[in-house]
């Protein structure tokens, strides 16, 4: 199928219009899907790549026509992949018959032959309940995943829990969405089908060749006295346990993308980053990409990285599969956009959860390594749950 693709400048408009849209926003750019022009789908352990092949096919059917000529500009796709190569959900790039793209200095709309209608349905609201993975279970299971950790295993694997939310279909998330970016605008607030959250980390940026990524492991909750607060970040950077889990994710990270890359740099120590619930420890890595290696390529080789599975990979997954009882879906994989001139920006879909039919499905995880302590993890899941509560003022 060959798509027309014209990219032309647009003026940014006074409201933003989220209903019914695929979104990807942070802090100054704002990427907005609306109907569907098509729609890239695949299942199974070879979906990433799959999708790669979908996706390049297309881009070599397309005709461009682009008046704004900037990084980024081209045909654009907003993907969402599962977590699982066995889960029952879709992996799906989605290619938006008209996407708004709002940046500092160069707004623009990319107009693909398509399907723009759209309807607004209900926006959710209430309180959260228990969902698959009781309070109760998820100690449970923590406790067995540290007795494996003991037994020589594995070093680490992040286990979720999750809480559920009824809905009246059709779901509308718009407001939802516009209180998850206007409360953390520099996480990554997205949405691509049913899936939803705003990420504070990015799994991978591309422009030009090169690779970015900052790596999130290691959490504590903020304080609300600034001297507090500031003992907290302290305390989190010299915390043997979170540093120890922070370790595995760094070390997962370079040595995925180092078949991939000419040169990687990664911060010698972690940082401390602060979001407005939380503390996490947190380190930049940059790379330069070789010929021929697409984003989806890096994608690829990355997930599921140890800061959202564990290490060894294979070990984690299977341990994961075993002790949590429902489907992450989208939650926990990669999320974000790509365009036809190999530039995207790819996050990891934390703080947020899928839309299932009759409700909304809400998922928070924890690397567990040795040091850790049942309840302690539960809290912390519970700090995680802030964003996706307020989202939907529950």
């Amino acid at each position: 199928m060959t798509l027309k693709v014209h990219i032309r400048q647009a003026s940014v408009p006074e409201v933003l219009e989220l209903a019914g849209a695929n979104v990807f926003l942070h802090e100054g750019k704002l990427i907005i899907g609306y109907g569907v022009a098509k729609r890239l789908a695949a299942k199974g352990d070879g979906r990433i790549q799959e999708l790669s092949a979908k996706w390049q096919e297309l881009v070599d059917a397309s005709e461009i026509r682009d008046e704004v000529s900037v990084p980024g500009t081209g045909l654009i796709g907003l993907s969402s992949i599962t977590f699982s190569p066995k889960s029952s959900a879709e992996s799906v790039i989605i290619v938006p018959a008209r996407t708004l793209v709002i940046q500092p200095g160069h707004s623009y709309e990319v107009m693909v032959d398509g399907d723009e209608s759209y309807d607004k349905g209900n926006a959710p609201a209430g309180s959260f309940a228990e969902g698959s993975q009781s309070s109760a279970g998820f100690r449970a299971s923590v406790e067995k995943a540290i007795a494996a950790i003991s037994g020589g295993s594995l070093e680490k694997v992040v286990l979720a829990r999750d809480l559920l939310l009824e809905t009246v279909e059709p779901v509308d998330l718009e407001s939802a969405l516009g209180r998850l970016h206007e409360r953390y605008p520099h996480c990554w607030t997205y949405k691509v089908e049913s899936v939803f959250g705003a990420s504070p980390e990015l799994l991978i940026r591309s422009e030009g060749g090169e690779v970015s990524a900052r790596v999130l492991a290691g959490t504590a909750g903020r304080g609300t006295d600034p001297d507090v607060d500031r003992a907290i970040a302290d305390g989190l950077s010299h915390s043997l346990k979170n540093k120890h889990e922070h370790g595995y994710a760094v070390q997962s990270l370079v040595t995925a993308l180092e078949p991939l890359c000419s040169v990687i740099e990664a911060d010698e120590e972690p940082f401390s980053l602060a979001l407005p619930d939380l503390w996490h420890l947190a380190t930049d890595v940059k790379g330069k990409l070789k010929s021929k290696t697409s984003l989806l390529d890096v994608v690829g080789a990355l997930h599921p990285t140890a800061a959202v599975a564990g290490t060894p990979r294979e070990a984690a997954m299977a341990l994961i599969e075993q002790l949590e009882p429902f489907d992450r879906a989208g939650y926990a994989g990669p999320v974000g956009w790509l365009s036809s001139d190999g530039s995207g920006e790819i996050a990891i879909a934390l703080r947020g959860g899928v839309v299932e039919r009759g409700h909304i499905r809400a998922m928070a995880g924890c690397g567990i390594v040795s040091e850790s302590e049942s309840e302690a993890e539960l809290s912390e899941t519970e700090l995680k749950f802030r964003a996706v509560r307020w989202a939907f003022g529950a």
